[in-house]
């Protein structure tokens, strides 16, 4: 399937995919503004820290994988054992956060160390139902998968990766595919409602494992679907790659929707501070995605030239529209 819509051309694919998406979703559009960033539009007021990333292990990162070094981390707040973590959360909660994403960096295995954390996070969804709490978890194994579900966290984000030379040489991970796989249907079978991530440019900017990944999460079923684009960072291996095109990333996010006609698809937070970045933000509107996250003020301005009602989140994109905490199990 993916392949023949592969030959398809751009103008034929993004007209197919804007069709469904005005189908199943209407005109509303949404932007979010989630984290420690203050932001004004119009008459909207987002406040900074209404939803924190927390890292877990500090900057720390045993795998130090090519696109990131650890960089990712530096912007988070860093929690790295439970009495610290539950003062942070409720350090945030006073101040009105409406929900945090617990992260970190990743093992020798490609999985956050989560276990220690898991009873402060039960005792924060006890106390604060309504509190948001998504986990970035690696390649989770079952038993902290379940310990988390039992603590009610409200969704899991996962990394889906499609090509093993990408795991290598990115990720330094002796892994497969089939683990990326096999992780996200065990998530899925143990009832965690999922937001896999799907990284364009991956491969040092080249379009390489993206439709291999984009075959398994479709072939799962998740509640929705996060595309980022590759942005290199200094310090890396990945500080001078070749960003993927605006055609590249339009293609791929107009198959996404035609193969997930209903569930939302977000533009998440990282995309590369880039010239082509504004024409990158148009095809994903034309392409049918329901967010993006940190948009520039002329993607706004053309949503609403597209006649799109938008509304602005404070949230991660991933739980947009998502007004369940995670049930009990």
């Amino acid at each position: 399937m993916i392949q023949h819509l592969i030959q398809i051309p751009l103008n034929e694919l993004q007209t197919e995919a804007f069709r469904i998406r005005k189908a199943h979703f209407g005109n509303e559009l949404t932007f979010s503004f989630p984290s420690m960033i203050a932001f004004q539009h119009g008459g909207l007021s987002c406040q900074d820290e209404r939803f924190v990333a927390i890292s877990v292990t500090g900057k720390d990162c045993d795998l130090r994988c090519g696109h990131c070094k650890g960089i990712l981390l530096e912007s988070m707040a860093s929690a790295e054992n439970p009495e610290t973590f539950s003062q942070v959360v409720d350090r945030l909660r006073s101040h009105g956060a409406l929900g945090i994403l617990v992260s970190g960096g990743a093992d020798k295995n490609g999985e956050v160390p989560l276990m220690k954390f898991i009873p402060a996070i039960r005792a924060i969804k006890e106390r604060d139902p309504q509190f948001k709490i998504i986990v970035h978890t690696g390649l989770i194994q079952e038993g902290p998968a379940r310990e988390l579900r039992e603590a009610r966290v409200d969704q899991i984000l996962i990394d889906v990766i499609g090509d093993e030379d990408t795991i290598r040489q990115v990720y330094h991970l002796n892994k497969r595919v089939r683990d990326y796989e096999d992780t996200l249907w065990m998530l899925k079978e143990m009832g965690h409602h999922l937001a896999p991530h799907l990284i364009i440019g991956h491969h040092f900017g080249e379009i390489k494992g993206e439709w291999r990944a984009l075959e398994i999460i479709t072939r799962v079923g998740v509640e929705t679907l996060v595309l980022v684009v590759i942005k290199p960072f200094p310090k890396t291996e990945m500080k001078q790659i070749q960003i993927p095109k605006p055609e590249e990333t339009s293609r791929i996010s107009a198959i996404a929707r035609i193969l997930n006609p209903a569930i939302p698809i977000r533009i998440g937070c990282i995309r590369p501070a880039h010239p082509s970045k504004a024409e990158m933000e148009k095809g994903f509107l034309r392409s049918g995605v329901n967010t993006i996250a940190y948009p520039l003020q002329g993607t706004i301005d053309y949503a609403e030239g597209m006649g799109f009602e938008t509304r602005f989140e404070e949230v991660c994109c991933s739980l947009i529209g998502v007004s369940h905490c995670a049930s009990t199990p």
